[in-house]
């Protein structure tokens, strides 16, 4: 593919659609295996089957907790496995957030917020990566905890709420937006969001075209404010 991409994930979250996964076991001697929730590990390890296991930098690992880790570590980690990447793909999941910590206590913010920082290491410079989210489906294996489709006004709405917020402070950021009128609202239209979104079925079917997108609005980026800090 010749990008690398970084990989912002949940490990544990099971709040998403089954693929059946089972674990091998041992037990008196004797393998066998057991079924077990997917996670979002999974869904990962299927996305380096896609795109390329070497092109892949990866976030947070199984038992990584940032309690570990002063801020300068956190820091260093993130420009180390960052730094080299172009494309930073965040997988957006239904138990991403955990609600009983703050953002700053959790890997994902972070992650994308040095995504979208310039990093300088010795006398070289790397630009903010392009960053793309995609949906993955929830335990009923619909979208629908994220996107609310409107036949009325053939629009989407996009539920930013449950996002960490320098996430969603990056969606629907275009400077100038190009709006359309639809039962006594606006609706944005065109690339309005820095921070792209896609569902895991479309992408994993046209990777690539997504990619390139992402991509493409980073080169734009000047036509959208950019949310780069954690709250």
């Amino acid at each position: 593919m010749g990008r690398k991409i970084f990989v912002s994930y949940k490990y544990k979250d099971t709040q998403v659609s089954s693929m059946n996964k089972k674990d091998l076991l041992t037990l008196g001697g004797k393998l066998f295996f057991q079924d077990r929730l997917t996670r979002v590990r999974d869904y990962v390890d299927k996305l380096q089957e896609i795109i390329g296991k070497d092109n892949i930098n990866l976030g947070e690992k199984e038992g990584e907790s940032l309690e570990e880790f002063k801020q300068e570590t956190i820091r260093t980690s993130l420009k180390d496995k960052i730094f080299n990447s172009s494309v930073t793909i965040v997988m957006l999941s239904k138990g991403m957030k955990d609600n009983s910590k703050t953002e700053r206590e959790q890997w994902i913010p972070w992650e994308v917020s040095y995504s979208l920082r310039e990093t300088t290491r010795s006398d070289r410079t790397s630009r903010m990566n392009a960053v793309l989210g995609v949906v993955l489906p929830d335990e009923t294996g619909s979208y629908d905890w994220y996107y609310t489709h409107n036949t009325v006004c053939n629009s989407i709405t996009h539920t930013t709420g449950q996002l960490f917020g320098v996430l969603k402070e990056n969606m629907f950021n275009i400077k100038e937006p190009t709006t359309r009128a639809c039962n006594g609202s606006f609706i944005s239209e065109g690339e309005c969001s820095f921070i792209k979104t896609e569902t895991w079925e479309n992408f994993k079917g046209n990777h690539k075209f997504y990619i390139d997108k992402a991509i493409e609005i980073r080169e734009n980026n000047e036509a959208y404010t950019i949310v780069k800090t954690i709250k």
